[in-house]
């Protein structure tokens, strides 16, 4: 029984290293009292820094806003500037940010998020990601944008 067991457990373990890893980025908000016309705001990611270095990342979960608006979003791997309040900052758009992704809330108020980048992957493997949003269409008054089940799909 042993020599069938060993041709199997290699199988499975060659499998497994052609699996994607996941890093879970907790649930976070934008409120929109500090939004600026023009402006990017940007809020550090929490996440548990993956245990080897990843090659590709991308970013899948829902997004949630009212209907009528579509933004542009952003990531950066280092503090994006020095405009900070409550954890966010508020920046003007620059050659270190990234654009990683768009959404559109012409059609309802809730939409699967796909996010990709290069700045999202180093972000990600150095353990320092802040994702950025910029209002690109659509008046934009009070409110929250709902990041929830972030998560990050990387290929070694």
């Amino acid at each position: 029984m042993r020599p069938v067991a060993l041709p199997f457990l290699l199988g499975l373990l060659v499998g497994c290293a052609n699996t994607p890893l996941r890093v879970p980025l907790n649930d976070f908000d934008v409120d929109f009292a500090a939004i600026q016309i023009g402006k990017i705001t940007f809020v550090k990611q929490g996440f548990n820094r993956p245990p080897v270095g990843l090659s590709r990342v991308e970013l899948e979960g829902s997004l949630t806003y009212k209907t009528g608006v579509s933004f542009i979003f952003y990531a950066t791997d280092s503090e994006p500037c020095n405009t900070q309040s409550n954890g966010v900052y508020l920046c003007d758009p620059g050659p270190s940010f990234e654009q990683i992704g768009s959404a559109d809330f012409q059609p309802g108020p809730t939409q699967p998020l796909l996010l990709s980048g290069t700045k999202l992957t180093s972000g990600i493997n150095s353990g320092q990601l802040w994702i950025g949003v910029k209002l690109n269409s659509g008046l934009v008054t009070t409110g929250t944008l709902k990041f929830r089940n972030m998560v990050a799909k990387v290929a070694l």
